[in-house]
């Protein structure tokens, strides 16, 4: 692929992002919430003009993921250039109603072609750091990031796999039937905690089933820094893709581990993510189409609903390693070539009583 040199920006911008529901002359979406999601959006276009592939993270079994190259055109699912593409932040991906009865949750971008209504895919962001604190210690070849998932990421894994696996309802309906099938309060940590090991096997077997229909669902960014402070690595970004399917592998081990474990009158926020994601697969198999909300809002066990679970950088580089977790592809000197037009002055960091003390050298 040849080359492309960004083309000098008078006014604020971000690479590539020519086409958006976020307007980056005005000052507002270089704020924390939209810079966050929106420079992954640039970075995946600079790559991609650049020649550069993501990293893909797919599912390969039940114990390990397998780690690839996967072209931005296939992460954003068209060819079309960066220019004719629409990029429609937090927003919903109508294929969905589909698999749902009622409304799905906003997504952080939906790539669209030319205009927002001809929507092509949903994707999540997390914009992720390296190292985190679990890792920092370490060696650079043993660093890892910190992954926090919230609710929606993993509502919209189980649609984009019921999407997946329309045709196929049936078989998935055998799966899961035999376990769900006398549920009598999905709500009940005790009838849960008693199908749990049972559930979690027949969500290994629906995984390895239909694994080869997985597509991509979230993109995370890395950025380097020297250990852990403030000074950006010299090669300090790249982006990792996960599939619908591997973004299993963050909680389905300790699922595994809650399930077969001791006795506990407790559901992990790991368990409860697999017994959502199993029982929104067995009811939509089962009806064609299913309601998402009380799957989501009612199984909580106790905990917040917005938050699905973490994992630490120590867990995630496990999931994640190869050579450009260790020495990401873009150079720091590469970012001028992707916030443009002076874009950098309308960032506007938290202004956090630690980071003031740190830079403050002069109190000490």
């Amino acid at each position: 692929m040849q080359k492309h040199l960004p083309i000098p920006a008078t006014t604020p911008a971000l690479y590539g992002i020519h086409r958006s529901n976020r307007d980056f002359s005005n000052a507002y979406y270089w704020g924390k919430n939209q810079f966050n999601s929106s420079f992954p959006v640039a970075l995946a276009c600079y790559m991609r003009d650049q020649g550069h592939p993501a990293v893909y993270v797919s599912y390969k079994d039940s114990a390990r993921t397998a780690i690839g190259e996967i072209a931005v055109e296939e992460v954003f699912g068209s060819t079309r250039p960066n220019a004719e593409l629409f990029f429609s932040f937090e927003t919903r991906f109508d294929a969905f109603h589909n698999v749902v009865h009622d409304e799905p949750p906003s997504i952080d971008l939906v790539i669209c072609e030319e205009t927002r209504a001809a929507q092509i895919r949903p994707l999540e962001i997390k914009l992720t750091t390296l190292p985190d604190n679990t890792t920092e210690s370490l060696a650079e070849s043993e660093y890892g990031s910190e992954l926090v998932i919230r609710s929606a990421t993993t509502r919209y894994m189980a649609m984009q796999m019921m999407r997946s696996v329309a045709t196929k309802h049936k078989r998935v309906r055998e799966i899961f039937e035999p376990v769900f099938a006398k549920v009598r309060a999905w709500d009940s940590k005790l009838e849960m905690l008693k199908l749990a090991p049972n559930a979690v096997v027949a969500l290994e077997t629906f995984l390895a089933e239909f694994r080869r229909l997985e597509q991509p669902l979230l993109i995370q960014p890395i950025w380097k820094t020297v250990g852990k402070s403030p000074q950006l690595a010299p090669h300090c970004l790249d982006i990792f893709t996960w599939s619908d399917f591997a973004l299993s592998h963050l909680f389905l081990e300790s699922a595994r581990d809650a399930a077969n474990g001791v006795k506990s009158e407790e559901i992990s926020r790991q368990l409860r993510a697999a017994l959502r994601l199993a029982r929104f697969l067995y009811e939509c198999a089962r009806s064609g189409k299913t309601y998402q909300a009380p799957i989501y809002d009612e199984m909580t066990f106790d905990k917040q609903s917005d938050k699905e679970f973490a994992i630490s950088g120590t867990r995630s580089h496990r999931l994640m390693t190869c050579p450009r977790l260790t020495q990401p592809l873009i150079h720091k000197d590469e970012v001028k070539n992707i916030i443009l037009g002076g874009g950098q002055k309308f960032l506007s960091p938290e202004r956090r009583f630690d980071a003031i003390l740190y830079f403050s050298t002069d109190l000490f």
